[in-house]
């Protein structure tokens, strides 16, 4: 680095110290981004971060809902910030690999961590991915077009993928409330099954409903064994909203603001792109499948991709994550006590997505 190059960049640590001060101790500065530097001066403060030039630990586990991240790691979008990522495997639940240290961020639904992170886990969100995720399917057989349906019939069994309290349980609690009916979640007997089990689990009669993935769920709907009676992409209070988030370890991110900011706008580019044409997406499902980074077949990833759009901006994202949290206080996934505007200004982070 030379004389000149050095002298301008102490000049700039100086003049930003008290910023600087601040970021490392509040994550609240970093609500509007950086858009107040010039290029120069943001390239500078980038590079006196702890992780600039280190490797940079991102979580993906396989599923189509987190495509943008192999995308922005194999089309360049991180490279092109500046970073030096690579891609990890966290095991079954990126949330937990945050904080157990094994990756720095990763994407993950806002009905698996909110409850986490407002219990004291240190992840802090910054950008929606896309909408859809989640489907609440029967029998292509059965007489049920709805839980209000199905408790007018004296049916009472859900099945849920995963865990009681957990992602899918949270978000059926949300497809109850909204049918407007008076129901309430207490009106059905809730069970926990591996995603894997739940047809077996319908055509068993074990449960009548099923809540879960739509990777898993739209090969079953192919095979016309099942049909939907609620989606996150298609019911319509929830078609603008974003199911799925980029969380950053909280100290990582204030250790590196501007770092958090470079992830964060690669991974919303890239899911930009995945949503521009379907040539882009014929594109990503080959990359996609070339590089290991899924299973299954072209046809397959492109008609899960068409269900979804692509890229959820600040404003959408930080209302998807509020609407969350008011409706996740009423239905009691999260207490009475929770303060909603804390929560979200604890949790939520808006950078600059646009900067080039």
């Amino acid at each position: 680095m030379t004389s000149k190059r050095i002298a301008a960049l102490l000049a700039l640590m100086v003049a930003l110290s008290s910023t600087l001060t601040g970021v490392l101790a509040d994550t609240g500065s970093l609500e509007t981004g950086f858009s107040h530097l010039s290029d120069e001066d943001y390239q500078a403060q980038f590079e006196t971060e702890a992780a600039y030039g280190q490797l940079i630990r991102i979580g993906y586990d396989g599923g189509l809902c987190q495509a943008a991240i192999p995308i922005a790691q194999e089309k360049g979008f991180f490279a092109a910030e500046g970073l030096n990522t690579a891609l990890t495997r966290g095991g079954d639940s990126a949330r937990d690999a945050i904080v157990g240290g094994k990756i720095d961020t990763s994407a993950g639904m806002i009905a698996e961590w909110l409850k986490a992170v407002t219990n004291g886990v240190d992840i802090v969100f910054t950008v929606g991915l896309h909408t859809g995720c989640t489907s609440v399917i029967t029998l292509a057989d059965a007489d049920i077009s709805s839980f209000e349906d199905a408790k007018s019939k004296g049916i009472k069994n859900v099945g849920v993928a995963g865990a009681i309290g957990g992602t899918f349980h949270n978000i059926a609690y949300r497809f109850v409330a909204h049918e407007d009916a008076g129901l309430k979640a207490a009106d059905f007997n809730w069970k926990a099954f591996d995603a894997a089990n739940l047809l077996l689990a319908l055509q068993n009669k074990d449960v009548d409903i099923a809540v879960l993935s739509d990777q898993l769920a739209q090969g079953w709907v192919d095979e016309g064994l099942v049909k939907r009676i609620h989606s996150l992409s298609e019911d319509p209070d929830f078609t603008a909203e974003s199911c799925c988030v980029m969380g950053i370890q909280g100290d990582f991110l204030r250790a590196n603001p501007i770092t958090s900011e470079k992830i964060t706008r690669a991974v919303y580019k890239a899911a930009l792109w995945i949503g521009e044409s379907q040539e882009n997406k014929e594109e990503a499902a080959r990359i996609l499948l070339d590089n290991g980074h899924i299973s299954g077949t072209i046809d397959y990833a492109l008609k899960l991709m068409n269900y979804y759009t692509w890229g959820v901006g600040n404003e959408l994202a930080a209302k998807s994550l509020e609407d969350a949290i008011a409706e996740y206080k009423e239905l009691g996934v999260l207490t009475p006590e929770t303060d909603a505007a804390e929560i979200q200004a604890q949790i939520w982070r808006a950078f600059d997505l646009e900067r080039e």
